[in-house]
């Protein structure tokens, strides 16, 4: 007897044939690169281990727990302390125009659960979200899996993958490009800021530029912001002020666009260093039609009332909380400081960053580098020197020859890594 091979819904065909290459990657080199045991130096995921040393103490510390109060379900969306607590630690460090309040925050397993779950309330199927390019890879999962929803990317500068200077007049263009020539209903705008892979903060320039662009077209803008406080050109540079604005702090965000279609995304992954975790927030205030939806889907991406229980005892500590991301910004200025010197040392060229946890190297010139196939052959003759190194593709950047380096990790896998990069580079 045969079977049909799918016997799956339209949403899953959708899905599996959305142009997804961080997806494809991953897949490729999941044996790899998500293996702890796996013999391979991986500098390419995003994950910060510069303060093992003292989450280690501190996690290890809030592990405590009330059998009669943590052993059952808990509310879906994260407790009401749990919320009370980042709705604190935002006010404190992202300094909102109107403060944050409990009532804002909903609890999901990580920020990539909460893109796919606003983009859930906010889009319809057959609908199109506006990406800021090049961009985080996952968005092509996040948004895109089960939703019936694509992506339109919307590259700020004509020529060049680093620029993140928004123009007006060139959302415009995309936008309507989209709707005329390729049919496409756009309800959406998403940005990454501080952004991910360059590691560049949006000006206010731009982004008061995305919010009157999207007030034009009653579009939603998602901003995902969870390298916020990692910033740390500021410190590198005494006389810099911290580059980071999130939306949520901005003077003239209710003059340039109805509040209700303004959405943050955060998270535990990134600036508290805790990708396992699975802990990421939706940030909404003005918009109580989609925090009730949001509350019921809850259900779905249920963080553990143990988790919920750890989170709480570490945020109530704000003295260590504070310290915690001052060391960090310290001990991340000092990586990139090494990182960027040994590439200069070697000759490598790289885009400037300013916050997060990579830059991108940029051998974009190199004379064997002139095309996608050339990128992909390079990557592979670094996983054959066991380097699992990010290819730009995968983030959508359109020359050949990007790759994004993390460099909070031991120095020594940093040296290493740009070793064998080297030597990889010479042998192609």
């Amino acid at each position: 007897m045969s079977f049909h091979e799918g016997y799956v819904s339209d949403r899953v065909i959708a899905s599996k044939n959305n142009y997804n290459p961080m997806r494809d990657t991953f897949n490729a080199t999941a044996d790899l690169i998500f293996n702890p045991d796996a013999d391979i130096l991986n500098i390419g995921i995003a994950q910060n281990d510069l303060m093992n040393d003292i989450l280690k103490e501190k996690v290890s510390a809030s592990l405590s727990f009330d059998p009669t109060k943590d052993f059952g379900y808990g509310d879906p969306h994260g407790s009401r302390k749990l919320r009370g607590l980042v709705a604190e630690l935002m006010n404190r460090n992202f300094k909102p125009k109107i403060p944050l309040s409990v009532d804002h925050i909903l609890t999901t397993t990580g920020a990539g659960a909460a893109v796919f779950f606003l983009t859930l309330g906010i889009t319809n199927p057959g609908d199109s979200v506006l990406v800021i390019s090049p961009y985080y890879g996952n968005f092509d999962s996040d948004v895109c899996t089960g939703t019936q929803v694509d992506n339109i990317l919307f590259y700020p500068s004509a020529t060049e993958d680093g620029d993140i200077t928004i123009d007006f007049n060139e959302l415009e263009a995309t936008f309507e490009n989209a709707k005329v020539k390729d049919n496409k209903t756009i309800k959406a705008v998403l940005i990454t800021n501080p952004h991910n892979p360059l590691g560049k903060c949006f000006s206010k320039d731009s982004l008061e530029t995305v919010l009157k662009f999207a007030s034009k077209h009653t579009l939603h803008v998602v901003s995902d912001e969870v390298y916020g406080l990692s910033t740390y050109s500021h410190i590198l540079d005494e006389k810099r002020e911290d580059p980071f604005i999130s939306l949520l702090s901005l003077e003239s965000v209710d003059q340039l666009i109805d509040p209700s279609l303004v959405h943050i995304i955060y998270g535990f992954s990134k600036d508290f260093c805790l990708n396992g975790f699975r802990v990421g927030f939706i940030i909404d205030q003005h918009n109580e039609l989609l925090r009730q939806y949001l509350k019921s889907s809850a259900l779905f991406s249920y963080i553990s009332s143990i988790m919920d229980r750890l989170l709480r005892n570490m945020l109530e500590d704000t003295e260590w909380v504070d310290s915690f991301f001052t060391i960090n910004r310290r001990r991340i200025a000092d990586a990139y400081t090494f990182a960027t010197n040994l590439l200069e040392k070697n000759g490598i060229n790289y885009i400037p960053s300013e916050a997060g946890h990579f830059l991108m190297i940029d051998v974009t010139s190199h004379p064997k580098i002139n095309s996608l196939e050339d990128e992909k052959a390079l990557f592979v003759a670094l996983l054959k020197e066991d380097v699992y190194l990010a290819p730009g593709h995968i983030f959508h950047t359109r020359k050949p020859g990007y790759f994004r380096l993390t460099f909070t990790l031991d120095r020594q896998k940093i040296e290493t890594g740009i070793n064998k990069f080297i030597k990889a580079l010479e042998q192609i």
